[in-house]
């Protein structure tokens, strides 16, 4: 019988880690750790033969990573902070894909761009991709660590937050995608969940599940992102600028920024967030503190139905409310007094994207 091995007991990420020697112990110690993959009974001699492998904390034990706990996960991928024990000791995060459960059209479509792209993308506002491998099973994404979680826990907790800080933080935003669209990249899922913050409180974008490399700058067919986030054209099936649709994406993560809510009524199905898509009828009287009308400004232009009409994005970055007031608010004081902060996740996209259905 093989050695078993109990979990070793989950530690708060912000307590500071234990002594080297004890860490090095425990990594030690998860790097025989395995599980049963098959069980085969034998009819004559009532024999059990049991076959073994590494769990996937022991794969990434013996490549130095110390697994602490889940950080997130999905229908078939995972994400565990882990500690870095070669060298210095880091924290890192690290993003496990399950082959035998992801759908074959992200195996063979999106999975290959995302290991492809992310790693050759360096900017300060990007989440760094660090090492990727893989065993007969899994992938692994070793990641860039970020302090404080996502924006979405952030915003729920502290509600709306003041304009200088959506100013700085919609900037570091359009910094990145400006970055990515000077290259012909395209995000295609910016969503609150996808944006993490540093131990500055700095944004970071993640997760290039969705990204796609055009040159050519065709239109897309391929539908996919989150519904809360989706521009027009996407909710109606049609050929979009994944550029713009980016853009769109901008709008509604900054309206959030500044109100706390979600700009469009999900409940309503595709043909009622579309009418509210042409409409932008927002209540920016019942909102708690004034937003500037700059802010309104480029909110609204980002939300331009047509989008041959909505602003690229050295047009986003070149707009007024940009220019206005250079002071950063301190993230710890942001909130706004009052506000309500949203409380629903948008629909995760990690699934097989599906076209959506045509308005009613």
């Amino acid at each position: 019988m093989p050695p078993t091995h109990k979990r070793q007991k989950r530690v708060a990420m912000g307590e500071p880690p234990a002594n080297s020697q004890s860490l090095q112990h425990e990594l030690e110690i998860m790097q025989g750790e395995v599980e049963a993959v098959e069980v085969r009974r034998s009819t004559t001699d009532r024999c059990e033969t049991i076959k073994y492998r590494p769990t996937y904390r022991a794969v990434l034990a013996k490549k130095g990573l110390l697994v602490k706990q889940t950080l997130g996960s999905g229908s078939y991928s995972k994400v565990k902070f882990a500690l870095c024990l070669t060298g210095n000791t880091i924290k890192t995060a690290v993003k496990i894909v399950d082959r035998n459960k992801a759908p074959k059209d992200f195996q063979q479509r999106f999975l290959p761009r995302e290991i492809k792209i992310w790693p050759l993308l360096n900017h300060p506002n990007i989440v760094k991709l660090l090492d990727i491998f893989e065993d007969s099973r899994r992938v692994y994404m070793v990641l860039e660590y970020g302090e404080n979680g996502d924006v979405l826990r952030y915003i729920q907790r502290t509600g709306a937050i003041k304009e200088g800080m959506a100013r700085n933080w919609t900037r570091q935003i359009c910094e990145a995608v400006r970055y990515l669209h000077e290259q012909n990249i395209t995000h295609r899922d910016l969503k609150l969940e996808n944006l993490l913050l540093d131990n500055n409180y700095n944004i970071k974008i993640c997760d290039f599940g969705f990204v796609k490399e055009d040159p050519a700058r065709e239109l897309s067919k391929t539908y996919c992102g989150s519904k809360s986030y989706a521009a027009p054209e996407i909710l109606k099936g049609e050929p979009y600028d994944t550029q713009k649709a980016d853009i769109w994406a901008i709008g509604v993560i900054l309206y959030i920024f500044v109100t706390g809510k979600m700009p469009f009524d999900e409940s309503k199905g595709n043909h009622g967030v579309l009418e509210e898509h042409r409409k932008l009828n927002f209540p920016w009287h019942k909102i708690k503190k004034n937003v500037s009308e700059e802010c309104r400004a480029l909110i609204l232009w980002c939300f331009k139905y047509d989008f041959s009409e909505r602003p690229d994005i050295y047009d986003v970055l070149g707009c007024l409310w940009f220019k206005m007031g250079i002071m950063v608010e301190n993230p710890e004081n942001a909130g706004i007094e009052g506000s309500k902060p949203i409380t629903e996740k948008a629909e995760t996209t990690e699934r097989q994207p599906e076209s959506p259905k045509q308005p009613a």
